[in-house]
């Protein structure tokens, strides 16, 4: 590309900001693909629920401890190989699903080489991308990144289920696994660029303005914090901010697995039809893509630590609201408000990370990070499962829920921006006496 212009018109961040959108919707069938699979393999091959969910399980258990490797990898060949690369094997893992006809062959794909693949591809890749090429804009960058594979969601699970009902299910793991080919694969292959200086370009497509020391900086808005010097990853596992934060990313997913695996059935056991259920589970995701854009927005103008804490302050509020009641409308509001507040959640917690500790080494910190919060907080539904089993109810285990989301709040409220080492400044020897 010859057009070295930081125009907005000629701003390649956009293009690579469309290529991740879609690499968003199709990493989506990583993850919430498989629960749509599970009757139709089961109702052929015979195998227990509680058997075959193990492919879940590997699947989460691959992606967190493929964290750290995938950072390193990330750092040191760049985002889009990565994105290649682990799409390659979700590719692999999918297209050996289409053959698969032994519980290992399944576990195989969908669980060692599909949660690779979202490990190594996914999320952790194409946000480096929107860190990358956005930073006063990185809350919009990534609320559209994010909105938009949310927004895939919403349709992904009526669209996998016809297609097997009118194909069979070895077709339907052949289509996506092209799916993943050209538009995970191929096309991130051609188009994503790994940083604008690639292009001669700056991040935003901006001028950039320069510090009184003579160093281009981006300058960040007002009540919008990014640390001016970047943490090298051993530098960010010293401060008591990252592990702050990675225990409010621990309560997050421990509380989100529990409430994504459960609440459907909840609602079925207080009363409501499952066609109701469904639908009301609609309504969140929805409104949870939804949040996920207005948030990217709202990033841009107001401190995104205040709006975490917001968004986890109106989570705990929505479930107070679904054990309180079993009033339909208010079924639907505590859908409303907990759509709203992942939304703005999971946006948040993407920020929060490059913004405190800067974005070159963010691959190597959040794949750290990655490593607790995904195994960890993959226990959130089994926990939530058990207490149903032992105390007849899912009342007690979205108690605990709403307890884990206040613990959460206060890790995050705790978790105040670092001060770089190379910032701190050393009081003089004899000025404490002073």
């Amino acid at each position: 590309m010859d057009d070295k212009s930081t125009g907005d018109e000629a701003f390649y961040g956009w293009i690579n900001l469309a290529v991740v959108g879609v690499i968003g919707v199709i990493g989506g069938f990583y993850i919430a693909s498989f629960g749509y699979f599970m009757p139709f393999l089961i109702d052929d091959f015979g195998w227990l629920y509680g058997t075959i969910s193990w492919g879940a399980t590997i699947n989460l258990i691959a992606m967190g401890f493929c964290g750290p490797v995938a950072g390193f990898f990330i750092i040191k060949f760049g985002a889009r190989r990565a994105i290649v690369l682990g799409n390659l094997l979700g590719f692999a893992g999918y297209f050996l699903l289409y053959f698969h006809t032994h519980l290992w062959q399944l576990l195989l794909g969908q669980g060692l080489l599909v949660g690779t693949a979202a490990g190594l591809g996914g999320m952790l890749a194409t946000t480096t991308v929107v860190n990358n090429w956005f930073v006063k804009k990185r809350s919009l960058g990534l609320g559209i990144a994010l909105g938009t594979g949310g927004a895939g969601g919403i349709f992904m699970g009526p669209s996998i289920v016809a297609f097997i009902e009118a194909y069979g299910w070895r077709n339907a793991y052949m289509a996506i696994s092209l799916l993943v080919l050209v538009f995970a694969v191929i096309i991130p292959g051609i188009l994503i660029r790994n940083k604008p200086e690639d292009l001669g370009q700056v991040p935003d497509g901006s001028a950039r303005s320069k510090t009184p020391a003579g160093d281009q900086k981006l300058v960040p808005p007002k009540d919008a914090y990014k640390t001016p010097v970047d943490f090298s990853t051993g530098e960010a596992i010293r401060t008591r901010c990252l592990w702050l934060l990675i225990a409010y990313y621990i309560m997050n997913m421990l509380a989100m697995n529990a409430l994504m695996a459960h609440q459907v059935n909840y609602l079925i056991d207080i009363g409501f039809s499952a066609i109701v259920a469904s639908f009301a589970l609609s309504v969140m995701v929805g409104l949870m893509t939804f949040s996920q854009f207005v948030t990217g927005f709202l990033g841009m103008k107001f401190n995104i630590h205040s709006i975490a804490i917001g968004a986890e302050v109106l989570k705990a509020t929505g479930i107070v609201i679904l054990v309180s009641t079993s009033s339909l409308p208010f079924v639907f509001v505590y859908m409303i408000v907990l759509g709203l507040s992942f939304g703005a959640m999971i946006v948040s917690m993407m920020n929060i990370l490059p913004n405190y500790f800067g974005i070159s080494h963010y691959p190597s910190i959040m794949g750290f990070a990655r490593l607790f919060f995904a195994i960890i907080g993959s226990f959130g539904a089994p926990i939530a499962g058990y207490i149903k089993d032992t105390t007849g109810g899912f009342i007690p285990a979205f108690q605990g829920v709403i307890v884990i989301i206040l613990l959460g709040i206060v890790c995050l409220a705790l978790a105040k921006p670092p001060v770089h080492p190379s910032l701190k400044v050393q009081q003089p020897e004899g000025s404490a006496a002073a």
